[in-house]
């Protein structure tokens, strides 16, 4: 069965989802679904719909080798999963605990390049969505975390962002990885289930 995410308008948590399906570098199709009472991201792979953000990250992590996460029940993972957990949390309790959450990353990241600390994984996927949303919807301003602030411009230099930038704000976008173009909803949506 063939991979597909369902999307809503700009802005959404989706965002890290788009990139991390960019990195692993697998066929998927985009369903952009703009229907009342239709909660978004849902990601449909494998005969499973997923409906959390979190939970879709992890099931992209745990795809293609385990490309960007690790195998379910290890050490890695768990951290991987606290760390999800962490940066939906952080960005989304208020401008109290989002200045903590981007000072304890940018204490993180000023000794490491990724922030799980040996790879590239969905987690920066999701931290780039969550700044995103933050900067626009927050009014979060990174100068006083220069860790942090140069991770999310190197973040926005690949072309993956890029891609799902395009995506989400209707722009023409060309893929890096292996998007196969976007699917119309179908006539029995899966998605109201």
């Amino acid at each position: 069965m063939e991979t597909i995410l369902y999307h809503g308008a700009p802005q959404g948590c989706a965002f890290g989802a788009i990139v991390a399906l960019e990195w692993l570098c697998r066929p998927y199709r985009l369903v952009q679904v703009d229907l009342p009472g239709i909660q978004v991201p849902v990601l449909q792979s494998g005969g499973k719909l997923l409906r959390d953000c979190r939970g879709i990250l992890r099931h992209i992590g745990q795809q293609r080798r385990r490309l960007l996460g690790y195998r379910a029940g290890t050490a890695e993972a768990r951290k991987l999963d606290t760390l999800l957990d962490y940066l939906h949390e952080g960005f989304s309790a208020g401008p109290a605990r989002m200045a903590q959450a981007c000072a304890v990353l940018d204490e993180v990241l000023g000794g490491q390049e990724w922030l799980d600390g040996s790879k590239r994984t969905v987690a920066d996927a999701c931290l780039v969505g969550a700044v995103r949303w933050a900067q626009r919807e927050a009014g979060l301003e990174l100068t006083a975390y220069p860790a942090l602030q140069r991770h999310v411009a190197e973040l926005h230099a690949d072309p993956a962002v890029f891609f799902a930038d395009a995506i989400e704000t209707q722009r023409p976008a060309v893929s890096s990885g292996r998007y196969l173009g976007s699917a119309s909803a179908p006539g029995t949506f899966p998605l109201a289930a």
